[in-house]
């Protein structure tokens, strides 16, 4: 039974150790539970002669339930009732008035029919079959800031209906997923059909047709070497030394987009990702890469926007209680290469100290991000956020 319930946890991240369980028979069952994220930050000045702003926010309230009706058919969802996350708090406050509700969502929301591990497809909302970035939950972050933590803007988004909504939910997107484990995990893939950003949504006149995304992705993970796959559809960051990993992905997502007026073109992005943590005695190192390209992307006609971001994180874990958890320091640098005549590159600097009082039910990270911003306009200048982020999951 416990197996059965952390294969359905995965499908839409990790759950809480202690989620609350509805269990009909041995074959039907269903878990439920609460996840918070809440953060205080000291948000550094963006424009010349700005200021500084001190803000405290729920980065993440979630309600969550998944389970199984038979060992063939799985569901899942997270409901979401954050209240502006991150640098959104710099100088605008939504926690009042009508605007509370304005990031409460259905995070994701699936129906899963599972043939066997080999052979499983997916349908709903939920996040994009295509980088490591797309598929990580927030909830098992080593940086709680995330990928792409820019005023520019996130280059690691990919072409979904979330990162046209502009509401936090940039990596998901509605379709149906074809997907499984090949050779017990060596193999992964996951070849999927979505809405995207511009299908017949007319996002600044540019999904006036029915146009489907694309997206697919392959990892592969050497098993006889003694690392363990992640079969489940969604991946994490770090698995706190309880398994080694080493997965390698390749993903791809492409969109065609139209005007209606002669303008028109297919946007396609590639990525290329790995991971490696292994447990060294009571030490676990874990380091991510990630490169992604970017193209045809609509601009001013009759411009075509191209851009390109690449990542390196780690951590380094302490595995033994020292107070009353495990002490960890992540780091993560990050590049956003803007291709455009404008050339305004961003470079990010992070370093965290995570504090592990029950793994990712309970945890603190305490650190900043420095972004360095290249071609800077009148209003612009680099800064540092300082970001103090508490977590729990039940």
């Amino acid at each position: 039974m416990r197996k059965k319930l952390l294969l359905t946890a995965l499908l839409v991240g990790a759950t809480g150790a202690n989620a609350a369980v509805i269990r009909i028979d041995e074959d039907t069952f269903a878990n439920t539970g609460l996840k918070l994220q809440i953060w205080a930050q000291r948000l550094g000045k963006t424009t010349p002669g700005g200021k500084d702003y001190t803000d405290f926010s729920i980065s993440s309230a979630r309600i969550y339930f998944n389970g199984q009706v038979n060992k063939y058919v799985q569901f899942g969802a997270n409901l979401e009732f954050a209240v502006h996350p991150g640098p959104a708090g710099r100088g605008t406050h939504q926690g009042i008035g009508t605007k509370n509700t304005s990031t409460s969502r259905a995070q994701d929301a699936f129906i899963n029919l599972k043939a066997s591990d080999e052979l499983q497809l997916m349908a709903g909302l939920y996040r994009l079959p295509f980088s490591r970035a797309s598929l990580t939950d927030s909830y098992q972050y080593i940086i709680p800031t995330g990928y792409g933590y820019s005023t520019r803007g996130n280059y690691f988004a990919p072409f979904t209906i979330g990162s046209n909504s502009n509401m936090g939910n940039s990596y998901r997107d509605a379709g149906v997923t074809l997907w499984g484990n090949l050779l017990d995990g060596m193999i992964k893939y996951q070849l999927g059909v979505f809405d995207g950003r511009w299908d017949h949504v007319n996002p600044n006149g540019l999904g006036v047709k029915d146009n489907l995304a694309f997206s697919g992705r392959i990892q592969f993970t050497p098993t006889m070497l003694g690392f363990k796959p992640e079969k489940g559809y969604t991946l994490a960051d770090t698995y706190l030394g309880k398994q080694n990993v080493l997965s390698i992905g390749l993903g791809y997502n492409a969109q065609k987009w139209d005007n209606g007026q002669g303008f028109s073109g297919t946007a396609k992005a590639w990525v290329v990702d790995a991971m490696w943590e292994q447990k060294f005695g009571d030490l676990v190192p874990n380091l991510q890469l990630g490169y992604q390209d970017r193209k045809d992307m609509p601009g001013t006609a009759p411009n075509k926007v191209k851009d390109r971001a690449y990542y390196v994180q780690g951590q380094l874990l302490y595995d033994q209680v020292v107070g009353i958890g495990k002490p960890a320091i992540a780091f993560r640098y990050e590049k956003q290469d803007d291709r455009s005549a404008a050339n305004q590159d961003t470079d990010r600097y992070g370093v965290f100290v995570n504090y592990y009082i029950k793994g990712h039910d309970a945890k603190i990270q305490l650190g900043f991000d420095s972004v360095k911003l290249k071609n800077k306009t009148p209003n612009e200048k680099n800064y540092t956020d300082v970001t103090l982020a508490l977590q729990t999951q039940f």
